[in-house]
């Protein structure tokens, strides 16, 4: 217990021994006036401290691999599209919000406006800092999204699939983790399915590298990093180029896993589509981006090829 409180137990206790020898009626009225004071204001400590004590912001939670494990299912999304679109409320923000509160694992939620109000104004309360955070993470992962990134035939019934991979074992000059999503190609054909960016941004990086082979790198406005990898070939975009969400990058391939620059075949046409944000210890933290393309999946671009 703090020092204030503390003080403020003695001083009610000192008053409860000597309110007995208070001759005056109006004395006796004012002390008891002065109690209650006194009451009300221990109450609203002792409520600020369960408010930080239950509602406590842990210390860099969005680089926890709780949270970037991001289980976050679509149906929760969509809602919370709705709900905030009806409200005028911040989207990042209702999901910070309902994401810590949830544990981590927001599931068919359903969104109440008080409820909101009173979680917003408590995380705040009980830590500005951290929750800020975690509201700044959100609108990294969600402000920008606009498209799914494989563009679907107009005319063929040839599409893609995809599962939630992210954390699993990789091998490739050493064992490493899985840090995206892998969508794969049904037909398997190399430069068949357009990529297209799911985000306003910049090109931020383009070119080759020994795993990822031909990849392009999108810095989006909210400050998220979207990661397209293994391409067979580019559309037309240099480095440094702000594009809109739409934008051909290239075309799914097979690329990477070699020194050599153009090295293919060592895996199934596929594109790796990696999440990172930037966080008080890394500069690019990758974030699970599975379930936020399936959210995407109704958001297409339909192209003639």
């Amino acid at each position: 217990m703090s020092s204030f409180l503390w003080l403020i137990f003695f001083l009610c206790e000192y008053i409860l021994v000597n309110i007995s020898y208070a001759q005056d009626f109006f004395m006796k009225k004012l002390v008891y006036v002065v109690l209650i004071i006194i009451l009300a204001i221990i109450t609203v400590n002792l409520t600020g401290i369960i408010i930080v004590f239950n509602y406590k912001v842990p210390k860099n939670i969005v680089e926890t691999e709780k949270f970037r494990a991001f289980e976050m299912d679509v149906q929760s999304i969509v809602k919370a599209d709705k709900f905030c679109s009806k409200n005028n409320i911040d989207r990042s923000r209702l999901l910070a919000a309902y994401y810590i509160f949830s544990d981590c694992s927001l599931d068919q939620k359903n969104f109440l406006l008080k409820e909101y109000k009173m979680l917003n104004t408590n995380y705040t309360n009980a830590n500005k800092i951290e929750y800020a955070k975690v509201c700044k993470a959100m609108s990294a992962i969600f402000d920008d999204l606009k498209y799914f990134p494989v563009a679907k035939s107009s005319v063929s019934d040839d599409w893609v699939a995809f599962e939630d991979s992210f954390g699993a074992d990789r091998n490739y000059n050493g064992a490493y983790k899985h840090e995206g999503t892998d969508i794969m190609a049904e037909n398997n054909i190399s430069g068949f399915y357009p990529i297209v960016s799911v985000t306003d941004g910049v090109v931020e990086n383009i070119g080759w590298l020994e795993k990822g082979g031909y990849r392009v790198g999108i810095r989006a406005d909210a400050g998220g990093y979207f990661y397209y990898a293994h391409l067979s070939s580019y559309g037309n975009i240099k480095k440094g180029d702000k594009i809109k969400a739409g934008t051909l990058l290239g075309y799914m391939g097979d690329t990477g896993y070699g020194k050599t620059e153009g090295t293919n075949g060592n895996f199934d046409v596929h594109l790796h589509f990696g999440l990172y944000i930037k966080t008080d210890n890394y500069d690019e933290l990758s974030i699970n981006p599975y379930h936020i393309l399936k959210y995407l999946e109704t958001k297409l671009i339909i192209a003639n090829y």
